[in-house]
């Protein structure tokens, strides 16, 4: 059995601990000083074990939850975990390693999410929003030339667009393509981009906190999940933008369940270097592709390269070492 995991954690546990005759090891939880609770003096934190190797953990004071299966990614919430156990980072990126090859051995597992549900409530597109080809036979006269600077922003971005995007001939949408945010099947949000460069601010947008752009159509076939921060650069390499560099744990919830080696490629500025921060954080890889000095981020190296090599040269660019990735960086905006 691939247990290996499991046993390093329940080896982490505190002496101080018991065991209920229906399998919880109950201590004093680690999670809830750094939750926003008091330190737990009562034994509220628990671990239970099954035989296939899964461990769960649940804190029955500030209700952090989170576990490992068998052929599944090794969590940041775990990740946490592991460290407020007292395992160093070197151990813990070797047990990420570990849980790689097991799901590699095994197979990926099946769907195991011991966190908390992640959802986000439907929010409607602005007024008016038809996709782009349902306005061939609706287009007044006044509305010709701003739908065709629509169309034209896309194409000339990417001569092979093709994504769900819509326009409105409302008087603040006029001028901006529409991206819907999806969850689940649902529109949750959207980005209105303007394609004109007097229309401020550039982007019109309802963002759910936590939101994931295009992690929906992250599938089982995929070898790993390149994230970005814009939404252009995700539709452009079809990989999950986060909106912006600073990527909340919301968010890395989100990306760790896919289950896949999560890939972050930062703008090439100095604002880039948050996104290198977080993917630190979280464990992740970070990619520093050889690029032209005007290729500025993945839209542009997808007009410059196209899609197939600029997926090529992110995958062999790819750092997972802390210190190759701290000097890879310095070189990022330069």
């Amino acid at each position: 059995m691939n247990n290996s995991i499991q046993d390093r954690v329940v080896s982490l546990l505190p002496p101080r601990r018991k065991t209920t005759p229906s399998g919880w090891i109950s201590f004093d939880a680690p999670c809830c000083i750094h939750n926003g609770e008091s330190q737990d003096k009562r034994g509220r934190g628990g671990v239970i074990t099954q035989g296939d190797g899964t461990v769960s953990y649940h804190c029955f004071n500030c209700n952090y939850k989170t576990g490992w299966k068998p052929g599944g990614h090794l969590g940041y919430k775990m990740r946490k975990l592991l460290g407020w156990l007292g395992a160093n980072d070197g151990e813990i990126q070797r047990l990420v390693i570990e849980a790689v090859r097991i799901r590699d051995e095994v197979g990926v597992a099946e769907e195991y999410v011991p966190e908390e549900e992640i959802d986000f409530d439907a929010h409607a597109l602005p007024e008016g929003s038809l996709e782009l080809q349902h306005w061939q036979d609706r287009l007044a006269q006044e509305d010709i030339e701003p739908f065709t600077e629509c169309c034209k922003y896309l194409l000339d971005r990417d001569p092979d667009y093709d994504w769900p995007t819509f326009w409105s001939n409302s008087k603040p949408m006029k001028h901006r393509v529409i991206v819907p945010f999806f969850w689940r099947g649902e529109v949750v949000g959207y980005a209105a981009r303007a394609v004109v460069d007097n229309i401020k601010p550039k982007y019109m947008s309802h963002r759910p906190a936590g939101y994931v752009f295009n992690s929906d159509r992250q599938t089982d076939d995929r070898e790993c999940i390149i994230v970005v921060e814009g939404v252009f650069d995700a539709v452009a390499i079809d990989g999950v933008g986060t909106l912006g560099n600073n990527i909340n744990e919301t968010q890395a919830d989100i990306i760790d369940r896919i289950g896949k080696e999560v890939i972050c490629v930062p703008d090439r500025d100095q604002a880039g270097e948050q996104m290198i921060d977080s993917a630190l954080e979280y464990g992740w890889s970070v990619s520093f592709p050889d690029w032209h000095d005007d290729v500025k981020d993945v839209s542009d190296a997808v007009l410059r390269y196209g899609k197939l090599f600029t997926i090529k040269s992110i995958i062999e660019a790819k750092q997972s070492n802390k210190l190759k990735i701290q000097l890879a960086r310095k070189k990022l905006g330069n």
